[in-house]
């Protein structure tokens, strides 16, 4: 392995470490090591699978990719008939010995077909029908998770075609264009204020100044035009439709004081966890607010709140920055290689682990909903563990084969 690779390598290895003692402390009082241990061994597989998908060229990867979609997609309907999980949730496939989460595995696959579609369109960068392929690609995984029902899950899958269109040479400005619908949801749910002819003119002034802006094609302004209307129009159907505890954890993030004692009472706790480690913490074990078990899935979602109270600012910087490194060294090997499949799969997987970092922090934080992500190479998870250590996997790969095109 070359010494520009080691750090990233060596990254990985201190953030496994942090987890393992993360997932310890969080969970010792009512499972012992027991959580530990399984995360000791969920790293040593993605270790394996890691080294594996390096040594597979990416070209092989390329040629497979749109039967690993295929894969994906087929286990994600599967998953919704004969899956299980909390509440009548279905998002697991429970093998007995262990459980395997398809939501999980849908990302890498939708990484790949994006990646390949990409690379291989010769069309105009804002070509409309790229475009749409590219989100089709993306949004059909995203709807079926949608429907286990794991919303953050879908949103992170179905989130993944921006960032990739847009290192595949998209403007900014039509993906900005393309969020329409989503901006035209939000405002007409009521999500952050009350809907009515000022949210219909709000809109209208949007799509009207986003069109000048941009002097898109006739067909793609009425194709986004028509969406957003229909997003708009459908809001609160599509809203009351959502499980009410979907609704009440995006409706904390604007009412927490009213919600306090129900749907914004994770992440208040959270805070105050946070906010009590101070610049040092409490140290290692030493976390009350964990202790009293008031912040939940402390070893999962809201993992990074204990590291906040016991090694305080300074631990929770750390980890960040960590993370952040890892990022970092992924978007550079993408900058390194001149394959564009290379290329796009690298952006893919820095993408993936960028937005979930800021969802799951931001929820720990309260600025972000509540949407059940892990936090990558941190949580406890034995599929997002594997998956994120195989997609580190296939970014060492396309580093080793830099110099193909």
């Amino acid at each position: 392995m070359s010494g520009a690779m080691r750090g990233l390598v060596t990254a990985l290895g201190i953030a496994g470490a942090v987890s393992v003692v993360s997932i310890y402390s969080s969970t010792l009082a009512e499972h012992g090591a027991s959580l530990a241990g399984r995360q000791v061994i969920w790293i040593a597989v993605g270790l394996v699978a890691m080294f594996v998908m390096q040594r597979v060229r990416l070209k092989t990867v390329s040629a497979l990719a749109y039967a690993v979609y295929g894969l994906s997609v087929v286990m994600l309907v599967l998953v919704l008939v004969m899956g299980t999980g909390p509440h009548g949730t279905k998002r697991w496939f429970d093998l007995g010995v262990l459980r395997f989460q398809p939501s999980e595995f849908a990302k890498l696959a939708v990484i790949l077909a994006l990646a390949r579609h990409l690379s291989e369109t010769k069309t105009s960068t804002d070509s409309l029908l790229r475009v749409v392929k590219a989100l089709a690609i993306a949004g059909l995984p995203a709807l079926l998770i949608l429907y286990e029902p794991a919303l953050g899950g879908a949103a992170v899958t179905g989130f993944l075609a921006l960032p990739m269109l847009f290192a595949s040479g998209v403007s900014p400005l039509l993906l900005v264009y393309l969020l329409s619908p989503v901006f035209a949801f939000m405002l007409m749910s009521g999500v952050a204020m009350k809907s009515g002819l000022w949210t219909w003119l709000i809109l209208t002034g949007y799509l009207a100044g986003i069109n000048y802006l941009g002097r898109f094609r006739t067909s793609t302004a009425v194709l986004m035009v028509v969406l957003s209307l229909g997003a708009g129009a459908s809001a609160g159907r599509i809203w009351m439709g959502l499980e009410p505890y979907q609704r009440q954890r995006v409706e904390a993030l604007f009412n927490q004081k009213e919600l306090r004692y129900s749907a914004a009472f994770h992440a208040i706790q959270s805070k105050i966890a946070i906010g009590s480690g101070r610049i040092t913490g409490k140290g290692v074990f030493g976390g009350t607010q964990k202790a009293l078990g008031l912040v939940p899935a402390q070893h999962t979602d809201f993992i990074f709140s204990v590291i906040g109270e016991e090694t305080g600012f300074l631990g929770s910087v750390f980890v960040l920055v960590l993370l952040l490194y890892i990022c970092v060294k992924v978007f550079g090997v993408a900058g390194a290689v001149r394959n564009r499949f290379y290329y796009h799969v690298c952006f893919g997987v820095g993408s993936v682990m960028l937005i979930q970092i800021f969802i799951n922090v931001g929820m720990n934080l309260g600025i972000t909903p509540v949407t059940g992500l892990p936090l990558p190479f941190i949580s406890y998870g034995g599929s997002s563990t594997v998956v994120m250590w195989s997609a580190v996997g296939l970014v060492l790969s396309a580093f080793g084969g830099r110099r193909e095109y």
